[in-house]
């Protein structure tokens, strides 16, 4: 049976021979790692509720402002010493951040802030190593008709573990009163095997269409716009700083809509990426790509929330229209791949990433 499911899979996403199983221990693990590392910040988030909420939100900044440090130099470093050593790093360091923060929690409420926002930074570069290297691998075995497909796997994979993981430590926190350290724990063990699984490691519709029609920028303008209109119904929904729910949800099919068109943009822009990049600096571009990633989710909610507070829900849908405006203009200079192919300096992947 799994056989027959690996020959399936392996047409149905043109990829070579033994592609299905290294994917499917690159995404699984990636599931695992994210939904460990955000079940940390669910506890973080309990364990420092006697915080001011400034605070709070500066303990939780340090994890994507180490990961936006870090991520340039660890995709350097997957391009010269390879993938695999970085991929194995991230897992290390996640399970190693997370099996001291069991040790944190008992110690003076004076000194641990400091060890939490310690343990925040060697989050951020683990997630800014699983990246960088998890990208490049993925770029590694993937090609023209298949690049987008793969990439929207990873989107999905990383998303869902960041909601599962989240999720799961908050109702067992509050709603089954099982203790901060058992939570932890439990996320510790899920990332050591990850790392056994990575050392033995030999919205994807939407990338399905953009490989099939072998076009980037329809699927990037596609989400862009769907973010617009979502901008716009969040603005209109909001009142005096806080949304009118009844407002959302009777409009809950227009809002799935827009969300799965919304989807559309980043498997796009990701194999695009793959499509343009010499092999020889993969891991340095998506590195690159991480580091403008991490840069919005700072600043977008910032200055979001401060307009927003300050001039209302309009000047948040018009600086946001504004901001889509400019990357979908951006996105009207690119050329389509297939009209600029890519000139390796070195056969698509000359040593298999699992070797490397």
């Amino acid at each position: 049976m799994a056989g027959f499911a690996s020959r399936k899979l392996t047409a149905f996403f043109n990829l070579g021979p033994g592609d299905v199983r290294n994917l499917s221990f690159l995404y699984f693990a990636t599931f695992i790692m994210r939904a460990a590392a955000f079940a940390g910040v669910a506890v973080m988030q309990d364990v420092m509720r006697s915080l001011d909420p400034l605070w709070r939100g500066v303990l939780f900044a340090v994890y994507p402002l180490a990961e936006i440090a870090t991520v340039g130099y660890l995709g350097a470093l997957c391009d010269r010493i390879g993938r695999k050593r970085i991929l194995v790093f991230a897992h290390l360091v996640t399970a190693a951040a997370v099996f001291l923060f069991i040790l944190s929690i008992g110690v003076d409420p004076a000194v641990q802030p400091y060890l939490v926002a310690v343990f925040f930074a060697m989050f951020g570069i683990g997630a800014a190593a699983k990246v960088a290297s998890t990208l490049a691998m993925i770029n590694d075995h993937s090609n023209r008709a298949n690049r987008a497909q793969l990439m929207a796997f990873f989107d999905l994979v990383t998303f869902g573990g960041l909601v599962a993981g989240f999720g799961a430590a908050f109702l067992a926190l509050h709603a089954f009163g099982v203790a901060d350290a058992v939570v932890l724990a439990v996320g510790g063990l899920g990332v050591t095997v990850s790392v056994i699984m990575v050392q033995c490691l030999s919205l994807a519709v939407s990338g399905r269409l953009s490989d099939r029609a072998r076009l980037r920028r329809p699927f990037m303008a596609l989400g862009l716009a769907c973010f617009g209109g979502l901008a716009i119904l969040l603005a209109l929904a909001t009142g005096a700083g806080s949304p009118d729910l009844e407002q959302l949800v009777s409009r809950w099919p227009l809002i799935v809509l827009l969300a799965a068109g919304a989807g559309t943009f980043p498997p796009a822009a990701l194999a695009y990426l793959g499509d343009i990049v010499e092999h020889a600096v993969t891991g340095t571009t998506f590195g690159i790509y991480s580091i403008i990633f991490g840069s919005g989710l700072i600043v977008g909610p910032v200055l979001g929330g401060a307009l927003t507070q300050a001039l209302g829900p309009i000047a948040f849908a018009v600086i946001a229209l504004g901001l889509i405006g400019i990357s979908g203009a951006s996105v009207l200079f690119i050329r389509e791949p297939l009209k600029t192919p890519r000139t390796a300096v070195a056969p698509e992947s000359p040593i298999p990433p699992e070797t490397r």
